[in-house]
């Protein structure tokens, strides 16, 4: 393994921890923190002696998913490959079908591989925790199955990871890494700012490990930044970023937005990305010489409590603007549904009863409280009546309509607006008209479908016609709109003919009830007093009266 060899001496000035020795390292919680700390173990691997040679210890399976993957990006398909623990049962198909020679995964399973002998202690010579004051602030039952692992291989020698040498930490060193050689934590030394510049706050985008590159996709196009520098640590994530930006449309002669590895330089520019967090303080305040406006972290979960310390607290999150939308349109339903209540004029009542209040609280705090236990409410009433929800209906026979309308939820009716997209028309609007001038909660009105001619509104079956009785009418984006039930509107398009005439069912244009009916009497009497038929005459029976040729001569 000569690559990881030499990676891992680059890495740490180190050539590795042999079998029995100890290592403390502190390191920020960072993807290049796993090669400085894990290269120089597996290159220490001997594939010819077989079994499991590296156990490294985890919070969680994310983490033991990401040291997995690191790996595999550092040595190549050919290397050492680190097997991630997330499955108990696929675990154990793996160690008995092949030769596992490193793992990853928490210490509860990894104790359970040990007890089950699928783990064996005498082949095993490096334990690494990633990272020791995760593990320990994860809880007593994690403390207690690492303490087992590490009682359990006692051989084995040490490597102690942690972002900060806590006490906790120091007492666990001091159990089970005794007298281990201390590497230093990375060079903290900041450069010096432009006077008249100042660091904005670091906004920050939290994904999984295998993610980065979509996420990258998606700051970009959020973002939209008129120049940026994509801040990469290594070769593999600058070329990731490169083909995200390849596949944007960017061309490599594109001087607005460019990919570097590490130093951002000088010049100015509007924004810059940082593709994996820095690890130290220099690296994240050498971009101040840039005088960027905005900067923006791509970080694992796992990566922002170190990112915090080096931001010095200036850190926040950034919501993309999907989810953001999407809370926004909800949002704004309930302030329209609140401004039809308001342009109907103050509600009396509730004025009196919230006036004491507001000689102790302001009338902004009064409503946002009053809102949260509207919105409580409603949560309240729609788990109720999920609860109390009948069972499924019969799907209806062919012919037949539910009472509320092809496609609408059970409980609900649709009603047919006539207003849509090209007026201006939101579901905003919508919601707060229905809701407003209809006189009923908003969780009573349910799907908007709203097209560019017309809208399909689905309300409670028992609100319908109080809905239709007081919108019908009214003045939405300065138009007079009609508000129908959907079943009225598809009747009556059924009812109507080819040229807009009510369909005909026989060959007169009138129901076959309301024909007038002969009142001329029968001559033939009562059935009894017939003449019988004669021999050999047909067995159907002949119409009463004489014959037609009497019938004449009469």
């Amino acid at each position: 393994m000569p690559d990881l060899e030499e990676v891992g001496e680059h890495a740490s000035g180190q050539t590795g921890v042999g079998r029995g020795q100890s290592l403390v390292y502190t390191l920020p919680h960072t993807t290049e923190s796993i090669v400085e700390f894990l290269t120089p173990a597996l290159a220490r691997i001997d594939p010819s002696a077989g079994g499991t040679q590296v156990v490294v210890v985890t919070r969680d399976t994310e983490t033991a998913l990401v040291i997995s993957e690191e790996t595999l990006r550092v040595s190549g398909p050919a290397g050492i490959e680190v097997v991630p623990i997330t499955n108990a049962a696929r675990a154990s198909r793996l160690f008995k079908s092949r030769p596992v020679l490193a793992v990853a995964g928490t210490a509860t399973e990894l104790l359970a591989l040990v007890r089950s002998s699928l783990l064996k202690l005498d082949t095993v010579r490096t334990v690494a925790l990633a990272w020791a004051d995760d593990i320990i602030e994860d809880g007593p039952e994690s403390v207690t199955a690492l303490e087992g692992l590490l009682g359990e291989l006692s051989e084995a020698g040490r490597i102690v990871v942690a972002r900060k040498l806590t006490p906790a930490v120091e007492s666990l060193v001091e159990r089970y890494a005794r007298r281990a050689r201390r590497v230093g934590p990375a060079d903290m030394v900041m450069p010096q700012a432009p006077a008249d510049y100042e660091m904005p706050i670091i906004k920050y985008v939290t994904v999984a490990g295998s993610a980065r590159t979509s996420a990258l996709r998606r700051l970009l196009d959020d973002l939209d930044p008129p120049s940026a520098v994509i801040v990469a640590r290594d070769e593999a994530a600058a070329t990731d970023a490169s083909r995200i930006l390849r596949t944007l449309g960017y061309h490599e002669d594109d001087e607005s937005i460019t990919v570097t590895r590490g130093y951002v330089g000088s010049v100015a520019t509007h924004t810059v990305i940082f593709y994996q967090p820095p690890v130290t303080p220099a690296e994240l305040h050498q971009i101040s010489q840039a005088k960027p406006v905005q900067v923006v972290v791509v970080a694992a979960p796992g990566e922002v409590p170190w990112l915090r310390e080096l931001a010095s607290g200036r850190l926040a999150p950034l919501n993309l603007h999907g989810p953001e939308r999407r809370a926004h349109d909800r949002e704004e339903a309930v302030r329209q549904e609140l401004r039809a209540v308001l342009a109907r004029g103050l509600p009396t009542r509730e004025v009196v009863a919230l006036e004491p209040l507001l000689q102790e609280f302001d009338g902004t705090e009064l409503a946002a409280a009053a809102l949260y236990v509207l919105e409580r409410e409603r949560a309240q009433r729609r788990q109720a009546e999920a609860n109390q929800a009948p069972a499924a209906k019969p799907r209806p026979a062919d012919g037949e309509r539910s009472r509320a309308g092809a496609g609408a939820a059970a409980g609900m009716i649709r009603l047919f607006v006539t207003i849509g997209t090209r007026d201006g028309v939101k579901v905003g609007d919508l919601m707060g008209i229905i809701a407003g001038e209809g006189g009923i909660p908003g969780d009573h009105v349910g799907k908007i479908d709203l097209q560019e001619s017309h809208a399909l509104v689905e309300v409670a079956e028992g609100d319908a016609a109080s809905v239709i009785a007081r919108v019908n009418g009214s003045m939405i984006k300065g138009r007079r709109v009609v508000v129908r039930g959907e079943r009225d509107k598809e009747d009556r398009e059924r009812a109507a003919g080819p040229r807009g005439r009510p369909e005909r069912s026989g060959g007169s244009d009138r129901p076959r009830s309301d024909r007038p009916r002969s009142d001329r009497p029968r001559s033939d009497g009562p059935r009894g007093d017939r003449p019988p038929r004669r021999p050999g005459s047909s067995d159907r029976p002949t119409r009463g009266g004489p014959p037609r040729r009497d019938r004449d001569r009469s």
